[in-house]
């Protein structure tokens, strides 16, 4: 599904500020890694050893759909690491050699049967498929069309990808820190400013989220933001999330 500017300026938002913690125009496994130890930061404890392993098994399972999709569309590649990566390539005998880096020191000889074996050196050990640490780096055009594709089929937030859904009451919690169900004006407020959104009026804002005081800031009311700061197209409540009014 194609998506409109205005959908696309979301998705790019999300891209940089809350994925790109290195601000290298791209994604890699260390940025999930940081995302995570930022919210250890600023969430006061209000998440727990199980949150945060449930947060990293979602995060994984995100970085699966985005190689994956990288992998298969021609246009938005999943680029190996100059510093950490390995390269194959296939010779006349069917085998594969591995242009390894010098700190990495790898080599692949062809056996017998055509197939190929690694030898890595102990210090640093080498893989032919990168690894999580050490390997893709995925493009804004690849995350981009991630969504593109998920969305198209979108009708609510049951329909989002299960590491997506996993991840709603987490991000929810990490914003609720007094854990009484309850996100109130002060909590989104430290929100804000934890996270470093321009959000100029957060009070103004917080009253778009409640309906003016008729809605309470619960779970519920945050996946409906959610569901719409991913698929709107065109402003509305879900830019709250973003702390923006419409």
């Amino acid at each position: 599904m194609e998506l409109n500017t205005f959908q696309k300026q979301k998705i790019k938002f999300t891209f940089d500020f809350f994925l790109d913690y290195n601000k290298d125009g791209a994604i890699q496994w260390d940025d999930f890694q940081e995302m995570i130890k930022r919210y250890k930061e600023v969430n006061k404890g209000s998440l727990s050893d199980a949150d945060y392993k449930l947060m990293l098994a979602s995060l994984k399972d995100e970085w699966k759909d985005l190689k994956a999709l990288a992998h298969v569309n021609e246009d938005h590649p999943v680029h190996a690491n100059e510093d950490h990566g390995a390269r194959v390539h296939a010779n006349e005998d069917h085998g594969a050699r591995v242009h390894a880096n010098e700190d990495h020191g790898a080599r692949v000889s062809a056996n017998e049967d055509h197939g190929a074996r690694v030898h890595a050196n102990e210090d640093h050990g080498a893989r032919v498929h990168a690894n999580e640490d050490h390997g893709a780096s995925v493009s804004f055009d690849a995350y981009l069309a991630m969504w593109e594709k998920t969305l198209a089929t979108c009708q609510s937030v049951s329909d989002l990808p299960t590491w997506c859904q996993k991840m709603i009451p987490i991000l929810f919690k990490g914003m609720d820190v007094s854990g009484d169900g309850i996100v109130d004006l002060e909590e989104f407020g430290n929100y804000c400013k934890n996270f470093q959104l321009d959000c100029e009026d957060v009070p103004a804002v917080y009253d778009v989220i409640t309906d003016g005081g008729k809605v309470t800031f619960d779970m519920n009311r945050y996946k409906d933001l959610y569901f719409r700061l991913l698929t709107s197209p065109s402003a509305d409540a879900g830019n709250a999330l973003m702390g923006k009014k419409p």
